[in-house]
């Protein structure tokens, strides 16, 4: 990734009609095509990751023995539970990527029957950009937290709040020998390329309370019979 970027900035610049890509006030949506492809691509890339991570995790947990009690440690609840939790995530997050897809992929289909319907990327971007901006923020902090978690495991705070961490591949996580430190770095870029995290959730919260997306017209509707009354 480059270490610095170069700045412009245009002042008073006119244009001519035809110097004008695509059509008026559609500028964004065109944008976001590749934003809303790729976003959804990491989305799909960091879900497995993190499942990766768990699944050797679980490997490790059942094999390693701890020393002078002669059981596994997966024979201890307070590295079963913090990893049940994010597997529990990880399928949710699995489901809700297919939807997501499938559903712009349904959208694509719907605009390309019919000429009188809009461009795909303007209905994706008015239909389903949150919905792909939940699947990316949140995949792409979980990989990180279960690429995190295949390195150390604390116990979990109902368990025992004194308990000793327990370590799942510890100092070996940590090095090279595995893939977990790659990992984490790897994904971990992700929660700022395509949008950082606060530009997604930003994005989130503006269509679930109506201030873009397909809530805002009738928020509108309801702002306006307000001040009518």
């Amino acid at each position: 990734m480059p270490t610095d970027h170069a700045t412009v900035e245009l002042n008073s610049v006119w244009a001519p009609g035809s110097a004008v890509l695509g059509s008026v006030d559609q500028g964004l949506a065109i944008a976001q095509t590749f934003v809303h492809e790729n976003r959804i691509r990491q989305a799909a890339s960091s879900c497995g990751a993190a499942r990766y991570c768990l699944d050797r995790s679980i490997e490790r947990a059942r094999a390693r023995k701890i020393w002078g009690e002669g059981k596994t440690l997966a024979d201890n609840q307070a590295i079963q539970f913090p990893v049940v939790e994010l597997m529990t995530q990880v399928e949710m997050l699995r489901l809700f990527i297919l939807k997501t897809s499938w559903e712009m992929d349904r959208v694509v289909a719907e605009c390309q029957s019919s000429e009188a319907q809009p461009p795909p990327w303007v209905e994706i971007e008015r239909r389903l950009s949150d919905q792909v901006a939940m699947c990316n923020f949140w995949a792409n902090r979980l990989c990180c937290q279960a690429a995190d978690r295949a390195i150390q495991v604390r116990p979990h705070r109902l368990i025992l709040e004194t308990c000793l961490t327990d370590q799942i591949h510890g100092g070996d996580g940590y090095s090279r020998h595995y893939p977990f430190e790659h990992i984490y770095r790897h994904f971990r870029r992700y929660r700022i390329t395509e949008g950082a995290e606060e530009i997604q959730v930003r994005k989130i919260g503006a269509y679930i309370f109506g201030f873009s997306g397909p809530k805002k017209k009738e928020m509108e509707h309801i702002e306006r019979s307000k001040a009518k009354i």
